[in-house]
């Protein structure tokens, strides 16, 4: 005879299978569902239909137009827009948009984004940001960052011809990606990232503008926006944050909650090929497959194949699928352009920007400068220092790598490089080879009985340049390269 006790437990190790059973059936649907409906080679296969498209349409108007944004996604699938196949009697997209910039034609000085735009532009077709039309645009944008960290709205006030205006966030943003694209580091890059994070809503996203309330509940009320929280997410990649810095999981997380059923995303209330794109390239910049399970709905769908949708016979994008948003469905420039860049990102491993920076920084750490070139001691290091830590030259673009390290230069380099803070006292004293090794050991946590112990520590670790001298000045090439050492 069963007892009581006994009958319970049969009851509850039933239950428990039962649960088991729903649970699994619950499951496996969505583990297979996180396959994607679409497939690389069919994103190849759309992404040749648009680059017919373009060829066929701009080839009769001796390509004027392909850039600025166009030569972005064709540059990434391979197209040379600059090439025999992209020109007309000697004439291409990149020789129109040169005789635009001579006279200021879509190039005003008011826009920041209109130089940001043709730097891209301009290096997707293979040619000299730094020299394009008579404009040396590199240096244009970089000379807007306002001290605060932010790229100025505009290149150049109408009435004080300074760079002006904090207002805009796409700007930064913009100006963060033009110059990643052209090979350069992010000049003031802390403060750049500070200015950016400083931008995110309650929500985790972000929107084109900076919001001003007298109420601070007003900002409880902001709705974000789809595309520039993909764009700050570049930004934020270009910058070196990954998912695990709050403000990226929090981006990622407020897009997560956005997509839509069929994996598609919407930006003021449409649905929208370009809001696909912006997100793909975004999820490509930081290491993401925008084709894989993370991103692929139960449906089967994703970013790619929602934006898919909205490609036409003809290889061009529309904005809308129907007319039930009271807007016809028509080939729109700006659907097809973007749609075509968030294509190359969906099927290259390799973001297009990345492609470009990578690309085109031989180049800018060349001219980086003017005293300091590939194959003097300490410059892969010293590079690596500035483009990765937003280490510095001076004003008039010298490093002076034989002059001797002060006081205040090595301060200001070690608040930059370690979280932990170390005082160098003197200002502009010179600074001895034992004395280095001691302040960068403990700013980076080593700890030893007097300066003779953190020189022993730090040629144990590979730390001590060639030439060191316990007793003699180091120099700025030397001490470069030692940092480089630490920081790998």
């Amino acid at each position: 005879m069963k007892t009581v006790r006994s009958v319970y437990q049969t009851k509850f190790w039933r239950l428990l299978l039962a649960i088991i059973v729903v649970a699994s059936f619950a499951i496996a649907p969505n583990i297979e569902a996180a396959t994607s409906i679409v497939t690389r080679d069919e994103v190849k296969t759309a992404a040749n239909k648009t680059i017919q498209y373009y060829h066929n349409t701009y080839k009769k108007k001796e390509f004027a137009g392909i850039l600025d944004w166009p030569a972005l996604g064709l540059f990434a699938f391979g197209e040379d827009v600059s090439g025999p196949k992209w020109t007309v009697n000697g004439k291409n997209g990149a020789f129109w948009r040169e005789q635009q910039v001579r006279t200021g034609v879509n190039l005003s000085k008011t826009k920041n984004t209109d130089y940001q735009r043709t730097i891209i532009g301009v290096v997707a077709a293979g040619k000299d940001p730094r020299n394009f039309g008579g404009v040396n645009l590199v240096e244009t944008v970089k000379n807007t960052m306002l001290a605060n960290g932010h790229f100025a709205d505009s290149v150049a006030d109408n009435k004080t011809g300074k760079p002006v205006g904090n207002e805009l966030v796409n700007a930064h943003i913009f100006g963060i990606i033009a110059l990643h694209v052209a090979g350069e580091p992010i000049p003031n890059k802390k403060k750049a990232t500070e200015w950016l994070v400083a931008q995110q809503h309650h929500d985790g996203g972000f929107t084109w503008d900076v919001k001003y309330f007298d109420d601070p509940a007003d900002y409880q009320l902001i709705e974000s926006d789809v595309d520039m929280t993909a764009a700050a997410l570049m930004a934020f990649a270009i910058l070196g944050l990954d998912e695990q810095h709050p403000a990226v999981a929090r981006a990622f997380d407020f897009l997560k909650k956005k997509q839509l059923a069929n994996g598609g995303f919407d930006s003021w209330g449409t649905e929208n090929p370009e809001s696909c794109a912006w997100v793909i390239q975004a999820i490509r910049l930081h290491g993401q497959d925008p084709l894989g399970p993370a991103w692929t709905k139960p449906s089967g769908g994703n970013p790619v194949s929602a934006m898919l949708r909205f490609q036409v016979a003809d290889g061009s994008f529309t904005h809308v699928l129907s007319e039930e948003d009271a807007l016809p469905v028509y080939q729109n420039s700006m659907s097809t352009e973007q749609a075509l860049y968030g294509m190359a990102d969906a099927y290259n491993p390799k973001a297009a920007y990345t492609m470009l920076h990578e690309k085109y920084r031989p180049t800018a750490e060349k001219n980086m400068f003017t005293d300091y070139k590939p194959g003097q001691f300490g410059f892969t290091e010293t590079m690596r220092l500035v483009y990765e830590n937003g280490i510095s030259g001076y004003t008039d673009r010298t490093f002076k790598p034989e002059k001797v390290l002060t006081c205040a230069e090595l301060e200001q380099w070690l608040s930059q490089l370690f979280t932990k803070a170390v005082a160098v006292t003197g200002k502009n004293e010179p600074v001895t080879g034992e004395q280095f090794m001691e302040l960068i050991g403990k700013a980076n946590g080593a700890v030893a009985a007097n300066p003779a112990g953190y020189v022993e520590q730090a040629k144990q670790k590979g730390w001590l340049y060639a030439g060191f001298d316990a007793k003699k000045p180091v120099n700025r090439a030397q001490a470069m390269w030692s940092l480089a050492q630490v920081k790998k």
